[in-house]
């Protein structure tokens, strides 16, 4: 049940935010805020969903613009240059699942305690304009360390990433990404997410390395796509959750953090 509920949450999310990208692949030399304007107009469409993405995004434009990068991205076999973005989030040990996202209808066991995933979320989008969405947009949601894109892999938590071209949508289906993430002694300021009563927010450091094969059945779409990052560096946000509170709404716990878990 959970596979389900995780690709259909992915490609609804996806639709939702770049349902009025243009099929453009303009060049890539905006500058940090209009890349960060575009990015924010892709997310638009789940805005009243707070995910840590769109959170860090939407609340810190100021804070990200001089940290954002470009890194060299493969998308079968061709070379893209692409923005980056980073998001950590972390909780206080033996934080589970079932305590911050509640289910009624499907309520687990007494004593069930899954460990939070998922706790890296990666933004890559290529733009031509801070005023249309991204020509391309890839967001992974994974974990540190080295995750796995096989659904197969069950029951442990697969990552989950989708490519978006346009309106074409890929989904994926297997790889790995290895993920380290390093926080800088520099602090910054966004709001919360629904699920942290309290927490703090440092600049950190993404090194990223990984290939993922994704798959799409829409009409006129290639089948399959792959994406490699060589090893490169990403610059982001690190939100340390220091006290959790349960969520009983899935629109506010967000597809990336809260629906992705069920």
């Amino acid at each position: 049940m959970r596979i389900q509920r995780i690709s259909g949450v992915i490609a609804c999310t996806a639709l939702l935010s770049l349902a009025a990208c243009a099929d453009s692949t303009g060049p890539n030399n905006l500058d940090a805020n209009s890349a960060l304007q575009s990015l924010r107009l892709a997310l638009g469409g789940i805005t009243d969903i707070e995910t840590p993405g769109v959170a860090a995004v939407n609340a810190s434009l100021g804070v990200i613009s001089p940290l954002l990068d470009q890194i060299n991205v493969t998308v079968d076999g061709k070379s893209q240059t692409m923005f980056g973005l980073g998001v950590r989030e972390s909780y206080p040990d033996g934080t589970c699942e079932e305590t911050i996202f509640p289910d009624p209808e499907f309520p687990s066991p007494p004593g069930q305690c899954t460990p939070m995933s998922l706790g890296v979320i990666l933004l890559l989008w290529q733009s031509h304009s801070a005023t249309a969405p991204p020509d391309r947009l890839m967001l992974i949601g994974a974990d540190e360390g080295t995750a796995n894109f096989d659904f197969g892999s069950l029951p442990s938590v697969p990552g989950v990433a989708f490519y978006i071209e346009g309106t074409n949508l890929w989904i994926s289906t297997s790889g790995t990404l290895t993920s380290h993430v390093a926080a800088s002694g520099s602090t910054c300021t966004i709001p919360p997410p629904p699920y942290a009563k309290s927490a703090t927010c440092t600049l950190a450091t993404f090194n990223e390395q990984g290939t993922i094969t994704l798959e799409s059945d829409a009409p006129g779409a290639s089948a399959h796509k792959t994406l490699s990052i060589a090893p490169q560096t990403v610059d982001g946000l690190w939100l340390a959750i220091t006290e959790v509170q349960p969520v009983t709404s899935l629109r506010a716990a967000a597809p990336l953090r809260g629906l992705l878990r069920f």
